[in-house]
This record gives C-alpha cells, sequence and structure tokens, in this order.
C-alpha cells in the first residue's frame, strides 16, 4: 500500500504543477473571473484544493483545531504556488516516512459539517490526492472556459507512463 500512496502522491505533486504553469500565465482578472463552477474563480478553486491539502496533513499530525491557509493568506501569485507546492511536497514526505502500521492506523478529527469523524491514515491520503484530482478536473474546464487551448495531460496513466 505504501508504493501506491507514494506514486500517488508524486502523480499529485505533477500533476498539480503542470495545472500551476497554465495558470501562471493567466492575468490576475483571468484568474478571478466568475465561471460559475463549486467554487467561483480559478483562483478559489485552486486555493481550496490548498486549503484541504493543509487540512488532512494537518489532521494526519492530530492538530486540533485545523487552519486554512487561504482564509488569512494576502500573498501575491508566486508566495502562492510555493506555499502550495510545498504543501503538496509535505503528504509526499509524510506517506515516504510512515510506516505500515501508521498508514493502517485510524485517526479522529473534526469535520466541520459532520462532526467527529474516524478514517484511516491510508484512506485520508488518498482521499486528498483524489480531491486534488476532482479539482484539477475543474480547473480545465475553467481554463477552457478562459481560452486556454493547449492544456496537458493530468490523468494518472500519463503521469505512469512519462514517470516510469
Amino acid at each position: 500500500m505504501k508504493d501506491l500512496l507514494l506514486r500517488f502522491a508524486m502523480y499529485n505533486i505533477w500533476a498539480n504543477q503542470r495545472i500551476i504553469v497554465l495558470l501562471n500565465g493567466l492575468t490576475e482578472e483571468q484568474l478571478d473571473k466568475d465561471l460559475g463552477s463549486s467554487f467561483s474563480s480559478m483562483r478559489q478553486t485552486i486555493y481550496h484544493m490548498w486549503d484541504s491539502e493543509s487540512v488532512w496533513y494537518q489532521r494526519l499530525h492530530l492538530a486540533t483545531p485545523v487552519i486554512f491557509p487561504s482564509k488569512d493568506f494576502s500573498g501575491n501569485w508566486q508566495e502562492f504556488v510555493h506555499l502550495f507546492s510545498r504543501q503538496s511536497e509535505l503528504l509526499k514526505d509524510f506517506v515516504a516516512t510512515a510506516s505500515d502500521a501508521k498508514l493502517a492506523h485510524t485517526i479522529e478529527y473534526h469535520h466541520i459539517v459532520k462532526g467527529i469523524c474516524k478514517s484511516a491514515v491510508d484512506h485520508v491520503v488518498l482521499s486528498a490526492f483524489n480531491h486534488s484530482t476532482y479539482h484539477r478536473g475543474q480547473l480545465v474546464t475553467m481554463l477552457r472556459q478562459t481560452g486556454v487551448t493547449k492544456i496537458p495531460q493530468t490523468d494518472f496513466i500519463e503521469y505512469t507512463r512519462i514517470k516510469k
């Protein structure tokens, strides 16, 4: 299981970077344009991805309460990219250093809607990566709505072809 989770962690970093490269080419107006998705803009969508990866990471470390990093973030786009990329690396590092027993362990955490929840660590990690995949798909649609036509593949199978 650990090998698979580590591969997904590295895939998550790779796929996030592919999307960030595209977003780096946009204007502030394009990043903030309301496109009517789950989160109104591309910036809000990717900030949500950052929040989610951070919250799951904090929960894995039994932090309470958790902090949503975008809530008080006032930095520029480049600072965000650095912090988000670092967060994805931290998740990878967590998986890389976790024992099989730690990955199979169950943690308890507070969910803002559902209250107290319990989940296996390996499920939490996989959920964090799967969640980012879902929102990267939304970002692809939003990028197309903005007129971006050259969008690289971000599918896991494409990652496995490139990163053997």
